[in-house]
């Protein structure tokens, strides 16, 4: 029996687990909760030496009732409650295992979509004032760790010891707010509402996303219930542009290149749409054939997703999946299933 508690003290949010175990009058079966902690645990160990497996796991979720909730492999403890007694008899250290790291009412509202961006790795200072024989010696240093990079990136399938941390967490909601969370130091740097008649926020993502490895997260894209699509400034959360193309039917879903320069949006009026970010304009159409008796009724794209290289994407709606080559344009998986196809990766 497991009573989670959860406080907050203004911006800072963290987790307790308080754990009460009931006197048992017979001898009881092992619960699931304890069962699956300890197999997880026991899996963590055998595969944390993989170099196919992160070093490291963050989920978080939202609600319905507009709460979000934190996972995390690495426990975040505030600085005050280093020394807490108590809290240090509650915290367990019985190997890597998903821990409850945050849990918080965010939105007024279901909460509609999520992203989280990587954290800037530091990079090297440059002073001013520096002799010539200094600024050598500094670029000497970035080429060096350039080609440490380069390295890196060609050794495939190969394990690296630098873990991407965390850094921002994007959250939008019914309540038509945009909430902007630090991961790493676990409070709220930002709140922000949607544009007068933009509607709520549907989907979300950094550009860069966070699966790309060329560059920082510099902006952020949020597709509305009105259909237009929103390009922030993540400096300092203003807008940059808004686009517009699909219909007040909203859109779906969004997902942006791995080089943050297009984005493609999936709507409800059947249409994807490739999106120009650095000039905010509408670069192609593509419009799904209609269903139905009379051909009238649109198709919704449910998903939307890049491959790793930005070579290809992936679109379903309905019961089909199209894979397709971004230069050729040739279909590369075209298929119908049974059922209804929501996600991919």
């Amino acid at each position: 029996h497991t009573n989670i508690q959860c406080a907050c003290d203004d911006d800072d949010f963290y987790c307790n687990n308080n754990v009460t175990t009931p006197a048992a009058t017979k001898k009881e079966e092992p619960s699931i909760t304890v069962l699956s902690r300890q197999t997880s645990a026991t899996m963590a160990k055998q595969t944390i030496t993989d170099p196919r497996f992160p070093q490291r796991l963050v989920i978080v979720a939202g609600t319905y009732d507009g709460v979000l909730a934190g996972w995390d492999t690495v426990e975040h403890v505030r600085e005050q409650d280093k020394n807490d007694i108590e809290l240090k008899l509650l915290r367990r250290n019985d190997g890597t295992h998903l821990k409850l790291s945050f849990a918080m009412a965010a939105h007024e509202g279901s909460v509609r979509c999520l992203d989280i961006s990587t954290a800037t790795s530091p990079s090297i200072p440059v002073k001013h004032g520096d002799s010539s024989e200094e600024k050598k010696t500094e670029k000497k240093k970035r080429k060096r760790v350039d080609e440490s990079k380069n390295n890196e990136d060609d050794k495939v399938g190969e394990h690296s010891d630098e873990t991407p941390e965390p850094g921002s967490l994007l959250s939008g909601g019914f309540d038509e707010t945009i909430n902007v969370f630090n991961l790493q130091k676990h409070n709220q740097t930002g709140e922000l509402k949607t544009p007068n008649d933009l509607g709520s926020p549907l989907c979300c993502s950094f550009a860069p996303p966070s699966s790309s490895s060329t560059s920082p997260s510099t902006h952020a894209l949020v597709g509305l219930t009105s259909g237009k699509v929103v390009l922030y400034k993540k400096r300092d959360w203003s807008v940059q542009h808004v686009l517009s193309g699909h219909d007040d039917g909203g859109v779906q879903c969004l997902a942006v290149h791995p080089t943050g320069r297009m984005a493609l949006t999936g709507g409800r009026d059947g249409k994807i749409i490739l999106w120009d970010l650095i000039k905010g304009r509408l670069a192609f159409v593509h419009k799904l054939p209609s269903r139905g008796k009379g051909k009238g009724r649109k198709e919704t794209v449910n998903h939307i997703i890049w491959s790793d290289d930005g070579n290809r994407y992936a679109f379903c709606y309905g019961t089909k999946i199209t894979a397709r080559d971004v230069t050729s344009g040739e279909d590369l998986l075209d298929v119908d299933l049974p059922g209804r196809v929501n996600q991919l990766a």
